[in-house]
Formats: structure tokens, sequence, C-alpha cells
């Protein structure tokens, strides 16, 4: 039986047993209360004003179910491609995560994760993990470890920059400030 047609659980549990790769995560801590960076980061069509590793991302809303399309800046910015992607969003519980699947590419199966943690007094941890594998993603593991550390780098600069917004303007309410970041 192909990864495709596997359900979601055996992918999970075949990539949580996977040794093709070791999950990119890391945290960095917010002065942003969770409720309004998570109001703020659900409108994944202003990902690329605070998160530079994004061009456009075409999704007004996280929505489970749904498809995610956006397009990826490229690792390094001398390099001259820009990569769409398209996953399925699998997971979405509000103020605490989002998680979504890519088997778009053949032969690579993938899960990426951004998480929330209210460490009150209005902080919040922000996280990123992502983790592959499949024999696409060996053929190119290099590359795509490098895309996922820069994924993770820049999610987690553009969280602090989402930080100093917040507590410049104690709001994320006009998009023009998330330029700013």
């Amino acid at each position: 039986m192909r990864l495709s047609q596997k359900s979601q659980v055996e992918r999970i549990q075949l990539l949580d047993r996977s040794t093709d790769a070791t999950p990119v995560v890391a945290t960095v801590d917010v002065d942003a209360p969770i409720d309004r960076l998570w109001d703020c980061f659900r409108q994944a069509h202003l990902w690329p004003m605070w998160n530079r590793c994004f061009c456009w991302v075409k999704n007004d809303d996280l929505v489970r179910d749904d498809l995610l399309l956006w397009a990826f800046e490229p690792i390094k910015p001398w390099y001259l491609y820009r990569m769409p992607a398209v996953a399925r969003i699998v997971e979405v519980e509000p103020l605490r995560k989002v998680t979504w699947e890519v088997t778009a590419l053949p032969g690579m199966y993938a899960r990426h994760t951004y998480f929330m943690d209210d460490l009150g007094a209005g902080c919040t941890r922000f996280g990123s993990w992502e983790k592959a594998m499949g024999w696409g993603f060996r053929m190119m593991g290099g590359f795509w470890t490098a895309h996922f550390q820069f994924v993770n780098r820049e999610s987690l600069a553009g969280a602090r920059r989402l930080g100093q917004v917040y507590s410049k303007h104690r709001s994320f309410d006009d998009p023009r400030w998330l330029r700013e970041a």
C-alpha cells in the first residue's frame, strides 16, 4: 500500500518512527497575549508581512481540511526561485496550534506545526516543528533540511517582530503595522 493510501494516523506513526530526518523545531517567547497573537496569526494571508519565508499565502483563515496554498521565498536571496506549495490543514486548535501535511510531492510526506503556549502575563511561546520522510525527501534531503531550517528561523524571527509590533501598538488591528515588522 502506498503512503498516500494510508490513513492519517498510520502516516503520523510512520513519521514518528522514521529516521529519514530529525525534526526541525524551535521556540521563541513573544511579548503578546496568546489570544491577540492567535488572532493575528490565523490570518494566513498576512504571513508574508511578518514571516519573510513566505512571498504569498492565499488563505484568509486556517480551517481544518482546507488546502493551504502559498509560495516560499528562496532559502538564499541570490537563488532565483520561488517555490509554490500546497498542503492539507489537518489540525486547528484555536489558541494552540495548526498542523498541515504535505503529500503533493512524489515520495515525500511532511508535517509542519506552528504552536503556541500561554506563558501568562501577556507572553506567549511560539514554536515551529517540521519533519519529513520518504524516498523523495531522501533524494533531496540536504535541500529540504536547509529549507526547513530556513522556515523555522524566519518564522521565529517573524514571531519576534510581531512581539515588537504588539509592544509598540498594543494590538495587531492595522495590517500596515505588520509591514513594520
